[in-house]
């Protein structure tokens, strides 16, 4: 009998693509393409590099899926991470040839679409509704880099030019706010592991 995709849970979905299954990565990406499709637009707002990128993610699934360790957090964060910065480094590029502005941060984090089901929409949004919050918590100069190497795509040093502080300091922002965020949202990760 063949196997019920369908109903595996994504772990063992993973497992399969370790074990080079074609067949599990389809049934991955019919569960999470579209909300990597939608994460990518929102920064990208460009369709034909979003399915690019989105391509790219579940490529990149299944040359390292064999790497994702659930005592690190949850499948979809691992997932979500790397589509976050599979995207930066397309906005990134585009920023060689063209200067992009987008200064609503919200922007990026709603990530409403009509191709998502209501329950993955509200999946989704109950997750970044939880970063949102992790965000607010924090000093104003630490979330200030965050935001700006998270969602406007800056290396530490141009944050660093466009804020005028020093390498060292934006650096050491930054570690401190990731380690309040991961203190943050640590129950959230041991609650699914």
């Amino acid at each position: 009998m063949p196997t019920k995709y369908q109903e595996m849970e994504d772990l063992d979905l993973l497992e399969e693509i370790s074990n080079r299954n074609r067949d599990a990565l389809a049934e991955l990406y019919d569960r999470y393409g579209r909300r990597v499709f939608s994460l990518a637009a929102r920064i990208l707002n460009d369709p034909v590099s979003s399915e690019e990128v989105t391509q790219d993610v579940f490529l990149s699934v299944w040359r390292r899926g064999s790497s994702y360790s659930s005592a690190k957090g949850k499948f979809t964060t691992w997932l979500f991470s790397i589509a976050h910065n599979r995207t930066i480094d397309e906005l990134r590029k585009r920023r060689r040839d063209r200067n992009r502005q987008n200064d609503d941060i919200d922007d990026h984090l709603n990530i409403e679409s009509v191709e998502i089901s209501p329950l993955e929409n509200a999946v989704a949004q109950s997750e970044y509704a939880k970063v949102r919050d992790a965000l607010a918590v924090l000093p104003a100069e630490q979330r200030q880099v965050v935001e700006l190497s998270y969602f406007k795509g800056l290396t530490q040093a141009e944050i660093a030019e466009r804020t005028g502080q020093p390498l060292g300091t934006v650096k050491t922002r930054m570690r401190l706010a990731l380690r309040k965020l991961r203190n943050a949202l640590s129950s959230e990760i041991s609650a699914a592991v």
